[in-house]
This record gives C-alpha cells, sequence and structure tokens, in this order.
C-alpha cells in the first residue's frame, strides 16, 4: 500500500495507533440521570447501499453504545428522501435533522468556500490540530445553520474516468466529462466541457455517450458498476475526498452536552477508521477494475505536472476570488508544512 500512501505513510501509521488507543474511548458511557431517550433524522447524499456509506452503520453503532442507547441516528435513507443537491438547504431549514454524509462541495450554492476541504493538503484529523477544523466550525454555523463535526474520509484522490484515450491533458480539450462544483473550474480550464448530472445516473451517461468521462474519488467503482462502462484511469489524481458530517444547529443545540460530545468523539475517531479502510478498498478496487480490462493512462511527467497544478491552482484562484473573507485562511491552514 505504500505506493498509494506516499509520504502518508508515517500519518497513517499513527492513525492506526490512535484507533487502538481509541477502543478504551468508545467504551459505552456509565448509566447516567437522565433517561430521556433522543432521535435524529439522518439522511446521506447517496443511498443507504452506496459504497461511500460502507462506515456509516458503524458510526450509527457507536454513537448508540457510547450514549448508553440515550441518542439514537434514525437514517432515513438518500436521495430518494430529499434530491442530493437540495440536502444542504433542507439540513439549513431545519427539515432534516443530520447528514451522515455529504460532499463539501455539494454545498456551493451556499459559499465557494465549501470548495476548500477538497483543496485541503492535510487529512481531516490534522485539520483539528492547524485551526482548520475550528474555521469550518464557523463557516457552518455561518452559513447551514449547522455543527460541523468532521470530515469522515481523507487522503483519497480524485481520479479521471475516460471512454477515449488521451495521451496528454490537450486531449481533453472538447470532452464532455461529468463534474461536481469541485471540479469543474478544473475541467474548463483544461478545455473539456463540464456536465451536472446527479451521481447516480453516471453509470447510464457513460454507457450511452452522453460524456465521455467523469471525475470520481479513486474507489467504490466496482460498488458502483461503473467499471463495466469505462475504459481508462487518468493518473495522476487531484484533491482529496471531502464528506461531511454535520447536524443541524438548532437540533444540536437541544441535546444534552454529554450527548453533543459523543457524536464529537465517534465523528473524530471514524475519520481515521473510515480513511484507512477506503485506503484498502483502493487497492482491491483497482484490481477488479483492471481485471474487467479498464486501463491506466499515465500522463507524461510535464502534463501530468500540468494536470495537478492546473486543479490547485485554478481552484483555489476561483474560491479566493468567490469567497475572500474565509478562503485565504483556509488555504494557510490546509497546507501541507
Amino acid at each position: 500500500m505504500a505506493n498509494i500512501l506516499g509520504p502518508w505513510r508515517g500519518l497513517f501509521r499513527l492513525c492506526i495507533a490512535a484507533l487502538l488507543a481509541a477502543a478504551f474511548l468508545l467504551a459505552p458511557a456509565g448509566a447516567a440521570m437522565a433517561k430521556d431517550v433522543y432521535t435524529i433524522k439522518a439522511i446521506s447524499a447517496f443511498p443507504k447501499n452506496h459504497p461511500h456509506n460502507l462506515g456509516l452503520p458503524l458510526f450509527i453503532k457507536l454513537v448508540e453504545e457510547k450514549s448508553g442507547g440515550r441518542l439514537k441516528i434514525n437514517w432515513l435513507g438518500g436521495p430518494e428522501v430529499v434530491k442530493t443537491f437540495d440536502q444542504a438547504e433542507a439540513l439549513r431549514r431545519g427539515s432534516v435533522d443530520m447528514l451522515l454524509y455529504n460532499p463539501f462541495s455539494f454545498f456551493k450554492p451556499l459559499g465557494a468556500i465549501f470548495m476548500c476541504r477538497g483543496l485541503s493538503q492535510i487529512p481531516a484529523w490534522q485539520e483539528r490540530q492547524t485551526g482548520a477544523f475550528d474555521l469550518w466550525v464557523k463557516v457552518f454555523r455561518e452559513k447551514v445553520n449547522a455543527e460541523y463535526l468532521g470530515s469522515l474520509n481523507s487522503l483519497v484522490p480524485f481520479r479521471l474516468f475516460l471512454n477515449k484515450k488521451i495521451t496528454g491533458v490537450d486531449g481533453l480539450k472538447g470532452l464532455k466529462i461529468r463534474v461536481a462544483p469541485l471540479y469543474m473550474p478544473w475541467m474548463k480550464a483544461l478545455g473539456a466541457k463540464p456536465i451536472t448530472i446527479p451521481p447516480m445516473e453516471i453509470y447510464t451517461a457513460m454507457q450511452r455517450g452522453v460524456v465521455d468521462g467523469f471525475v470520481w474519488p479513486a474507489y467504490a467503482i466496482p460498488g458502483l458498476g461503473w467499471h463495466e462502462v469505462t475504459k481508462y484511469m487518468v493518473i495522476p489524481g487531484a484533491f482529496q475526498i471531502e464528506p461531511a458530517t454535520i447536524v443541524n444547529l438548532n437540533k444540536f443545540n437541544s441535546l444534552p452536552k454529554d450527548l453533543q460530545k459523543v457524536l464529537k468523539d465517534v465523528t473524530e475517531i471514524m475519520e481515521g477508521i473510515d480513511t484507512a479502510r477506503s485506503l484498502v478498498r483502493m487497492e482491491t478496487d483497482w484490481k477488479i477494475m483492471s481485471a474487467a480490462g479498464m486501463q491506466k493512462l499515465v500522463l507524461p511527467p510535464a502534463d501530468a505536472k500540468k494536470f495537478v497544478d492546473t486543479a490547485n491552482d485554478v481552484t483555489w484562484a476561483y474560491v479566493i476570488e468567490q469567497a475572500p473573507k474565509y478562503a485565504p485562511e483556509m488555504r494557510k491552514l490546509t497546507t501541507k508544512k
């Protein structure tokens, strides 16, 4: 797995050590004097059986166990309950209590600042040390009326998947690429034609040639069946996976302090657990994709540099222009030293 972790190997080992120690912290809380049971109505950006949601049942179980059964999360479902791109506003209004797993950049209608998590050069647990986590708490309270608990997944890069072979970045000109808000400026700058469609329509769009490719985190493709309709995976990747776990602020404030702490503690522990699982999954998924006939398109060094630099430079320029209040500080707090 060293080829995946690269410079993160040391951090990854520390993360695993921390998880072993954290097992003691996640022992069920002692019997509480208050016996009221609190229920949180939660949804996720993707359907329950989506590969990106694999860590959520454990998250929900740990919250209930750590709270001694006093805090229960009722996972209502995903986009079949509230459409994916409507979930941020639903949470802000209080129509639902919690978003268990929702990409930061899906909050872009409420502010371009949310694109910064994907641009971050450090994992979620390190953002807790640099001050970025505290700034995210402030941003979510101000713009989403929500309490930010953390990001359950880090380090997994986004990859470009194609059905047309390219030998360099110039080959992207004119290609129709399915995008989300995070990587729209990047694809535009490289000459591609960005197309926005819901995630669960990507299979059909690739199958019918509606798009020539899509950008997605570097795992879960086999679980979605997309390897059946995709020929190539471009190397290198860019950005990092960017899920947010947040609770409506009014709902969060209505919970007793000890139960607020349960939500925070479990999220922090799951940041490491889910990241470790995803990094392993990234390797096993590639074996499945390769066996199905998918090939890697490794860009030449100069093109690879342009590919990655464009992703970072163009996207940061866009975010700083659109969100001058917080973006410059967020960049400082999330740049690897």
